[in-house]
Order: structure tokens, then sequence, then C-alpha cells
């Protein structure tokens, strides 16, 4: 009998401890996608090295390969970006990354606005009302320059942010954050102030499950305690 309960409690707090992962895991911040019209007519193919593989084969683009994949492995922050690229240095400045650099593509040409530029939403659960002046981070490999896109609109509520792109390539979400807001409940949801690798913005409720873990605990040693009562 002991040994039945004893068992049943191990496996109660290994569920829950597995819940508590998943959740964090889940959290993400390469979770953006395309939304609404928009995820038919593009796509978000990823952060990994081959993602952006292509990039090689563009004008000074293994240079840009290699600063994008320390960005987003955590070896180079926000500033080593800005110092690399002085032309939009100062539109970097006091910055932090809400995602990683993504490679934003078009399905069968995407749907190009008359002048040939892209209109795209992207839903970034990252998103918090903490983050203000919400930027894009962009690349143009049609270009070959670096540019910080300002959306045509930001909604916390839906955690959607649309912006317009002359060319589509390697995309980052960045922003300003306000201190004040941190203290309200809204959450951090960004990377550290020095720009360091991007942190999770979905607001966590980890601590439930811990709650819960501690409370099966304590029922179980209840129950146990009780059944050796009766029994003496």
């Amino acid at each position: 009998m002991k040994k039945r309960l004893l068992g049943t409690m191990l496996a109660a707090v290994l569920v829950v401890s597995q819940a508590v992962t998943a959740f964090a895991a889940g959290s993400s911040t390469t979770d953006v996608t395309t939304s609404g019209e928009s995820a038919q007519w593009y796509d978000i193919a990823g952060t990994s090295r081959e993602n952006f593989a292509y990039l090689e084969e563009t004008e000074g683009g293994s240079e840009v390969l290699e600063l994008i994949m320390d960005v987003n492995e955590g070896e180079k922050k926000l500033e080593d970006l800005a110092e690399a690229v002085p032309a939009i240095a100062a539109e970097l400045e006091g910055k932090t990354l809400v995602t990683k650099f993504f490679e934003l593509t078009p399905i069968n040409g995407g749907k190009p606005l008359p002048d040939g530029s892209h209109e795209v939403t992207l839903a970034v659960p990252e998103l918090t009302r903490a983050m203000v002046n919400v930027k894009l981070l962009h690349y143009s490999t049609v270009r070959n320059v670096w540019e910080v896109i300002t959306p045509s609109d930001v909604n916390y509520d839906t955690k959607q942010i649309t912006a317009v792109f002359k060319d589509l390539s390697p995309v980052a979400v960045i922003s300003d954050m306000d201190e004040s807001k941190l203290t309200e409940g809204h959450g951090t949801g960004t990377g550290t102030a020095t720009g360091t690798s991007p942190k999770t913005g979905v607001e966590s409720d980890w601590w439930v499950y811990l709650a819960s873990a501690a409370a099966l605990l304590g029922m179980g040693a209840c129950i146990f305690v009780s059944v050796r009562r009766k029994k003496a």
C-alpha cells in the first residue's frame, strides 16, 4: 500500500514538472508567425543557419550571415550590430531585441502592393505593452542594406504587428522598454536592457504548476500519515 501511494505521489509530481518544462519551452522567442490574410501569402522560414545560408551567395552576405547568427545565438548584442552597421546605429540606440532574426519569405511571390512592396502582419507572442516604439530591424538582400522599419500598426491586444517591406529577407522585432509598465504587470517580454539574446515575453503561469506540485505533495503526505496511524 505504501509503495503504491508513494508511486502515485511521484507520478503526480513528475507530470506537473513536465508541464512546467513544456510551458517554458513553448514560450519561445522564435514563435513569430504570419497572421490573417498575410498567412496565405507569406511565411516564416525560421531562424537557423540553414534558413539564412543563401546570404553567402549575395554581396557581403557572408558577414551579414555571421552577424545574424551571432545575435541569434547570443554571442553578440544589439550594440555589436549597431557598431558593425554605423548607418543605423542611432536608430538602434536604447533598443532591445524582442525576437531573434527570422526569415520572412513570400508564398508564390506573395501579394505585392502596386509599388511592389509587401504589407505583412506578424503575430508576435512576446509583444507586451511594456514594449514601446516597436520597430522592425531588416536586412534587404535585394538592396544589400540594413534598415529599421516603423510598423504601420502595433496591436497589443492581438499581439500583432503590421508593416510594409520593400523586399523580404531577415527580420527581427526590436523596441524600447517602458520601465514604468514593467512594474504594472505588463511583463518584460524582451531581452536584457543591453540587448543580449532575447528572452520570452509570454506572461508565465509557471508558479501555478509549482504550487500544484506542492499541494499534491502535501496531500500525499497527509494521506500517508493517516494510513500509518490507522494501521497503528
